[in-house]
């Protein structure tokens, strides 16, 4: 069993590797482990959660240093919770633009994309809010608040 695991961090590690090399940044031990963990978990963090998750691999003082550079980068993106609570994801190797589903108890955020239909008509409007307020969107959002089932059957794991 130990050695699938190392593999699959040996996989992680690599793949790691190739996304910072593709973007021309320096390769360090706290960088790749951000993106080890924003590859294995596959889903938005928050700050705190990577830094539990880093098992002490990443100091906090250098993780917001280490999210700003590969935010600048064009490789994580962040956005704000509706708890104003900053949250991480990868934008590399992400095909399609998505929104994203907040469970109001947990804080749990599930990635979300809409039927291409919806989305074009999302843009058809954008254009003509452009128009009326002389303005040039440049990202939309759609956010969801909900209760996971976990937390609407009072299941959830804390």
């Amino acid at each position: 069993m130990r050695s699938n695991r190392s593999s699959k961090q040996s996989s992680l590690d690599e793949l790691s590797r190739t996304v910072l090399t593709s973007k021309a940044i320096t390769i360090t031990q706290p960088r790749l482990s951000l993106l080890a963990i924003l590859l294995k978990e596959k889903r938005p963090l928050t700050v705190e959660q990577i830094s539990r998750l880093s098992k002490g691999k990443i100091a906090l003082s250098s993780l917001y240093r280490i999210i700003k550079d590969l935010k600048d980068s064009g490789i994580i993106s962040e956005f704000q919770t509706p708890e104003n609570t900053k949250v991480i994801e990868l934008t590399e190797h992400q095909d399609d633009h998505h929104h994203h589903i907040f469970c109001r108890e947990c804080g749990t955020i599930t990635d979300f994309e809409i039927g291409a239909t919806l989305e074009r008509d999302l843009e058809t409007e954008i254009r003509r809010v452009e128009r009326q307020y002389s303005v040039s969107v440049t990202s939309h959002s759609l956010e969801l608040q909900s209760l996971c089932l976990n937390c609407a059957t009072g299941k959830a794991q804390l």
